[in-house]
């Protein structure tokens, strides 16, 4: 699958918090990448809209 590169703000502790869950699960955060793209289908999966 084609990846997107993007720059986004996000708020400091709020990425800290995610990059401490990362480190925590992976022991780096060399898998940030991996675990934010989980975490967006995670939020479209349970916010997709009723038909």
């Amino acid at each position: 699958m084609p990846k997107h590169k993007t720059t986004m703000q996000i708020d400091d502790k709020l990425w800290k918090k995610f990059l401490g869950q990362v480190i925590k699960k992976h022991g780096t955060t060399k898998k940030q990448s991996a675990e934010l793209e989980i975490a967006i289908a995670e939020y479209l999966d349970h916010h997709k809209e009723e038909n």
